[in-house]
């Protein structure tokens, strides 16, 4: 079934230059949109929403990079070969050849979005359409199998679940951060 699902969405690769370009964008873009978000998140609002927006970027960072070393873990004592490896796919992108589950791509793009969930921030809907995309892409450009995303989302639930419920545990990081930030911009001279 995973195979079958795989194939009919990397099917639809090389067909349409222009859907071709679209999914290659959203599956190479990741990192830079990945960037904006916490930036945005982190310039955006008056003094109180500020403030709950910085929360917000400083938790998907802490659920991104718990689910990015966890994943690090699972490719080194589990191999699951890459669909362009085992099978004849529609790969429009260069990848190596290590192991497929689960997507480091995924997993921080869902590790965004739960946060974004999980906090009830407003952009939740948007952020989450943003990630089953970029999640479709990595099958579409043939480097992910729908398993790889599918774990990749559960992973990130749980570290973003973890990060929520220890955030009162979380909070002196969180406030060395903020006043981190508060001494650079004193002395920066920035206004925000």
């Amino acid at each position: 079934m995973n195979f079958n699902i795989f194939q009919q969405i990397n099917g639809w690769a090389g067909h349409s230059r222009l859907l071709d370009t679209i999914m290659i964008t959203m599956s190479d873009s990741l990192p830079y949109i990945a960037v904006a978000i916490i930036l945005y998140l982190w310039f955006v609002g008056n003094k109180q929403q500020g403030i709950e927006k910085r929360y917000t970027a400083i938790y998907a960072i802490f659920s991104s990079a718990i689910a990015l070393v966890i994943n690090a873990i699972i490719h080194l004592v589990y191999y699951h070969p890459r669909p362009f490896v085992t099978h004849h796919v529609h790969q429009l992108v260069p990848h190596t050849v290590d192991s497929s589950f689960v997507s480091d791509h995924a997993v921080l793009v869902f590790a965004i979005a739960w946060i974004f969930i999980m906090r009830n921030d407003r952009l939740k809907y948007p952020i989450l359409i943003w990630a089953i995309v970029v999640g479709l892409s990595r099958i579409y450009v043939g480097v992910h199998y729908p398993a790889d995303l599918i774990g990749s989302a559960l992973l990130s639930c749980a570290t973003s679940g973890l990060v929520i419920y220890f955030s009162t545990k979380l909070e002196p990081i969180v406030q060395v951060l903020f006043r981190l930030y508060d001494q650079i911009k004193s002395k920066v001279g920035i206004k925000i």
